[in-house]
């Protein structure tokens, strides 16, 4: 290597030693440096080389942590005293705190959408984003059995509905469901073809661990939602997507936050005004599936009534997940459909009514 093109690479090889070995816990002297420049690079530099690219360096507003301190000589030859500024205590300041990144990696760890070797490859690359400390701990950090069913396709999927989103076209895709052998099968039509489904795509969402689409079947004129990663094959068609004004329920566009505290656990439908019955301790259940949108009265005796509008299929299944709990009042017909649920439930555990009657 030229002698000269030597001495440019120094500053990138500082930028690398800082950003792999610091952070805000573990700092370096510039004495340090260099003597990771002669370790890792193989490169001799005394500190005074080390500090006039530290200078460059944070004169180029790099996130460059340090300390100032100043020192005093006295010159030799003119017998004057001088001040020297010292950078020490040198760290990279990373785009993430390692909160953030565990925040990210637990999103990952828990996803049940993203395929294990992918969700594997993106927690190694947040690591990377932190110092040499950080990924050392990630030894401890454990994901989800590689041998969960995946499809492979989800971030392909993603890509491909995103463009079409964006573009204002519809897409025709297979629907997939899982099988015993743990693997993807295509729905097929009664003479054996397979189904393809034409849909008006709007919007991808995140809920549960899970990426759906929200969109319209195209024969149909409400909204319905699909999980991405049962989408076996995507095509992106030419021809334009249906106005949302013209499904039930985005007439005046799609207000997200509103659409996923209406569809717990993205069940469709029109959403309608439910009332419920739970215990004063039940309070904050309730609130970490609807958020601030329940409005609550209480009615002195330990419990609290609750009214919301939400879909009435995520509500009845809601409901049914915490039967021992929730007790649905409101509208009748929807209470009779719980009734019908439980009533199912207990048939199929055995259960029997007083005298011998079955549920």
């Amino acid at each position: 290597m030229p002698l000269d093109s030597g001495k440019k690479i120094i500053i990138l090889y500082i930028l690398n030693i800082l950003r792999k070995y610091t952070d805000a816990d573990h700092t370096m002297t510039q004495q340090e440096i260099a003597d990771k420049l002669l370790s890792d690079y193989g490169m001799p530099v005394n500190r005074a080389t080390v500090k006039r690219n530290i200078a460059d360096l944070i004169d180029a507003d790099y996130d460059i942590g340090f300390r100032e301190i100043t020192r005093t000589h006295t010159d030799k030859k003119t017998g004057r005293t001088e001040e020297n500024t010292i950078y020490t205590d040198l760290y990279y300041i990373h785009e993430f705190e390692e909160s953030e990144l565990h925040m990210l990696m637990d999103g990952l760890l828990f996803s049940r959408s993203v395929p294990y070797t992918a969700r594997k490859d993106l927690i190694e690359k947040l690591g990377g984003l932190c110092s040499s400390h950080f990924s050392r701990r990630m030894k401890h950090v454990h994901s989800m059995s590689p041998d969960a069913p995946e499809n492979r396709k989800l971030f392909w999927n993603i890509e491909k509905l995103d463009k079409a989103i964006t573009d204002g076209k519809q897409v025709e895709i297979v629907y997939g469901y899982y099988g015993t052998d743990l693997k993807l099968h295509e729905r097929r039509n009664e003479d054996g073809s397979v189904k393809k489904q034409l849909l008006n795509p709007y919007q991808l969402v995140a809920s549960e661990g899970r990426y759906y689409l929200i969109c319209n079947k195209d024969n149909y004129d409400n909204v319905a939602n699909y999980r991405i990663d049962r989408i076996m094959d995507l095509k992106v068609l030419d021809t334009p997507s249906k106005p949302g004004s013209q499904v039930a329920g985005l007439e005046n566009g799609l207000k997200l936050e509103k659409y996923m505290y209406q569809h717990v656990n993205m069940f469709s439908g029109e959403p309608e005004k439910v009332e419920f019955i739970i215990p004063q301790s039940f309070v904050s259940v309730v609130i970490d599936f609807f958020g601030s949108h329940v409005s609550f009265f209480d009615r002195g005796d330990g419990t609290i009534s609750c009214s919301i509008e939400v879909s009435r299929e995520a509500m009845r299944h809601w409901a049914g997940q915490f039967a021992d709990t929730v007790r649905v009042v409101s509208p009748e017909s929807l209470v009779e459909e719980i009734r019908e649920d439980l009533r199912k439930a207990a048939e199929n555990y055995g259960m029997q009514l007083p005298g011998g009657r079955s549920c």
